[in-house]
């Protein structure tokens, strides 16, 4: 049997795993394709050997590593973490959650509490926009769901972009994390590092097949792909996350603050 892996299914995270679906070395890997909640509960459970889990979730799973350069992330607009309610909307009460979401949720919390001063009630609801905003004044979505809310349709708010404008870093939202003993060699862990390379030389290719499950323009997917997520994390993403997990944790959204360890090898030199 090959290296587990528990792949988030959004757009967001092809890049990363496109070469563990299609690649050459396809057959090597055992790929389960999943939301980002699913992917963290697998990791926690032990089913998997690596998974794109959400980050907030380094600081809840016990023992995890982290593998460097390698994310979901944004340096500003992301376009597929919101925050959407009606246009008539002139107050913000109550908030449905995507349940298959973990990051986004804090995110929100501590925007609409920091930058918004508010306090509303959280209700989680399987993500479907109109039934969210039956039930609720806003609604945070992400990923595929959210590539489809328009401002024409809704005000939105992108909490990377809030995020950005209010700490001045980037936001990272998914990486690869494990436990020391999943990979057994140096080498198995670079592979994850040379997959984003491969997947990033082949962005028309994932637009044109998402384009065709998502139903939206290609132009517009492999233009998200491009200008909104960034797939790296460098000095600056590390130091944004830091403060996203402090914020978290004097919020009392987290019990504890576990510094990020990273596999260490050739790849983080």
């Amino acid at each position: 049997m090959g290296l587990r892996i528990s792949l988030v299914s959004y757009l967001n995270a092809a890049p990363l795993g496109w070469f563990f679906l299609h690649g050459p070395m396809r057959h090597q890997f055992q790929v389960i394709r999943d939301t980002p909640a699913q992917c963290a509960a697998r990791l926690a459970r032990g089913e998997v050997d690596i998974g794109l889990i959400p980050t907030i979730e380094y600081q809840r799973i016990p023992n995890l590593m982290v593998i460097p350069g390698v994310g979901v992330a944004a340096t500003n607009e992301v376009r597929s973490v919101l925050l959407v309610r009606p246009h008539e909307s002139r107050v913000i009460r109550s908030v449905a959650l995507d349940t298959s979401s973990r990051t986004s949720v804090v995110l929100v919390k501590l925007l609409l509490q920091h930058r918004m001063g508010l306090r509303p009630e959280f209700v989680p609801h399987e993500p479907k926009v109109y039934d969210m905003l039956r039930k609720c004044d806003a609604a945070l979505v992400i990923g595929d769901v959210a590539l489809r809310c328009s401002p024409e349709e809704f005000q939105i708010t992108d909490l990377a972009a809030a995020w950005h404008e209010w700490q001045e870093r980037p936001f990272v939202f998914a990486f690869w994390a494990c436990r020391p003993e999943a990979l057994s060699s140096e080498n198995q862990a670079e592979i994850f590092l040379e997959a984003k390379n491969w997947g990033l030389a082949r962005i028309e290719e994932i637009a044109a097949s998402f384009s065709r499950t998502l139903d939206l323009p290609v132009a517009f997917l492999e233009g998200y792909l491009r200008r909104n997520l960034d797939h790296d994390m460098g000095p600056e993403h590390n130091e944004g996350l830091n403060r996203f997990y402090r914020l978290a944790f004097e919020a009392g959204l987290i019990t504890e603050l576990i510094p990020i360890r990273f596999l260490a090898g050739r790849m983080s030199r």
